[in-house]
């Protein structure tokens, strides 16, 4: 069952209490490496990430934005490949590392005043909108993540 997060708060305490230890994935990622998308995915939205579809691509996904921040991130959309070297993570990605990344990378969101960089498929978001994306990016890819037991 996926979780829907209401808040960042949420997502934060979620992660934290997914840590490292005892987790599986269902999916081809592990979850060192699903942290590191997801931080990368946060640090992109600060930093700025270089347009990601042609603008054909980009003018026939625009219609979603309000779908992907609101209600559910596609899982059929890939990692365009002008973005890919910054959001694709490494197979030797370890998680003792990712997931202080990805909670810094939340905070530094959080923290950032704006204005913030267009996403590179869906264009121009404020604060809130970005803020809806993370959420539910977050939930398709820690909806992968399991307990061992």
């Amino acid at each position: 069952m996926t979780r829907h997060y209401q808040s960042l708060g949420d997502l934060r305490s979620h992660i934290e209490q997914l840590g490292c230890n005892d987790r599986i994935t269902c999916g081809t990622w592990t979850v060192a490496q699903i942290y590191y998308h997801l931080a990368a995915a946060f640090e992109g939205s600060v930093e700025g990430l270089p347009p990601g579809y042609s603008c054909i691509a980009r003018i026939i996904v625009r219609p979603m934005r309000s779908f992907v921040t609101k209600v559910r991130f596609p899982p059929w959309l890939p990692i365009p490949g002008a973005i890919r070297f910054k959001l694709e993570p490494p197979r030797t990605a370890v998680c003792s590392e990712q997931l202080p990344r990805l909670l810094a990378a939340i905070a530094s969101f959080e923290e950032h005043p704006g204005p913030f960089p267009p996403h590179p498929v869906l264009g121009s978001f404020t604060k809130e909108e970005w803020t809806g994306l993370h959420l539910r990016h977050s939930e398709h890819h820690l909806s992968f993540v399991m307990s061992k037991d």
